[in-house]
């Protein structure tokens, strides 16, 4: 399609102002491109690419110059990016929060890793272009007495005590809209450990979720529970295991050369070989006496081994904050990913965790969540975006 002389001054006016940061006074109605460096959230960047964007979806990805039937923004050293995904925080239910918090700042996904179930309706009422996208789980599944009881109020948790009753509690929150199960094998700190699952029970939840197409997210702080949830068949591990207490008995879960001890290497090779992600939280237990070499250790070499990692910081807990996950993003950077692999796991990984399926890759079909940043995306450059699009819709 041939521009018309007052469309193309139309063109040439909105993109001079978003090569200048500056927002146009009306967004885009219809298709637009994108052009710049498209990052696409896991592969190599393309430098000189245009985004095609129609009716909130992403068309296509090709070179800028061949783009002739659209309004057409090319900020000036610009790089285009899919939208951050927090793929682990809490309590931010509400759309208005979620906008507020969240998609303000770039964030435009969520994964809410539990939650009661009268916070689910809201949740999982995400008005295209308007707030951040939720994933949800709704309440963790746990053995009675399991984790979370003993920690948080009875409505983050939904107790199962046999195979039957587990399955059926997959079935209910499936039914409900979740868009993945959570479930724990944390026996805990003090020396009689909280009930765990038992490997029946905790493999019917896990078969039941997969039937119905949903992925399995476990909380694992203590190593203990590592090989149990893998067992089980959890798709995501969450948290990064950083102590041990073997029946009574704390041990060390790295070896004098600093490096995870021989037992948890194997176990990490193993979620390697299972396709099993890790969102380790790092923003979250850097804030506790743990801080050190048994967080950063691990993750380093799940990542080397080539596993999949997600961001994700927690929020709220430990006065972790909303907004741009940049502290996460540099703790990830001093585990050894570098800015690439950073992405990768805010975008792609964070959104294969939390179940999206529409969202977290630059490709046709997919949902026009994009972030536009001045130079190659950083902490630095993502703390403070130039433009934010929210299903085609430009936030700023």
């Amino acid at each position: 399609m041939t521009l018309s002389r007052r469309e193309f001054l139309a063109f040439l006016g909105g993109t001079a102002l978003l090569a200048s940061g500056v927002q146009a006074a009306s967004p885009p109605r219809g298709p637009f491109a994108l052009a710049g460096t498209v990052y696409p959230g896991r592969g190599k960047p393309l430098p000189g690419h245009a985004v095609l964007v129609r009716d909130g979806r992403i068309e296509g990805v090709v070179p800028a110059g061949t783009v002739t039937d659209r309004p057409f923004f090319a900020p000036e050293n610009g790089s285009i990016l899919p939208g951050v995904i927090n793929a682990h925080c809490h309590t931010l239910h509400s759309a208005r929060e979620r906008k507020e918090r969240w998609l303000l700042n770039g964030v435009t996904s969520i994964g809410d890793a539990a939650s009661p179930l009268p916070a689910l309706d809201a949740l999982l009422h995400s008005p295209p272009g308007v707030t951040a996208t939720a994933s949800a789980c709704g309440p963790m599944l746990c053995p009675p007495g399991g984790y979370p009881l003993p920690v948080h109020s009875p409505e983050h948790g939904l107790t199962a005590a046999s195979r039957k009753q587990g399955a059926d509690a997959v079935k209910r929150l499936a039914d409900q809209g979740v868009s993945c199960i959570k479930i724990a094998f944390e026996p805990g700190v003090l020396p009689k450990p909280w009930p765990l699952f038992d490997p029946a029970t905790a493999a019917a939840i896990c078969g039941a979720a997969r039937r119905l197409g949903l992925g399995v997210r476990c909380h694992v702080e203590d190593f203990s529970g590592l090989g149990p949830a893998l067992d089980a068949g959890v798709s995501v591990v969450e948290h990064v295991p950083h102590r041990w207490n073997d029946r009574g008995r704390i041990r060390p879960v790295l070896a004098p050369d600093g490096a995870p001890v021989p037992c948890y290497l194997s176990l990490l090779e193993r979620m390697v070989r299972d396709g099993v992600a890790l969102t380790p939280t790092l923003d979250v237990f850097t804030r506790t006496p743990w801080n050190g070499p048994v967080l950063f250790a691990p993750v380093r070499a799940f990542h080397s081994m080539g596993g999949r990692i997600a961001l994700g910081n927690d929020f709220p807990y430990r006065r972790t904050e909303a907004g741009m996950p940049v502290r996460e993003m540099r703790l990830l950077a001093r585990a050894g990913l570098d800015d690439a692999a950073v992405l990768e796991a805010a975008t792609t990984t964070a959104a294969e965790v939390c179940g999206f399926t529409d969202r977290g890759l630059i490709a046709p079909g997919m949902a026009a969540d994009l972030l536009v940043v001045r130079g190659e995306p950083g902490p630095d450059t993502l703390e403070a975006p130039l433009h934010i699009i929210k299903d085609g819709v430009f936030i700023r």
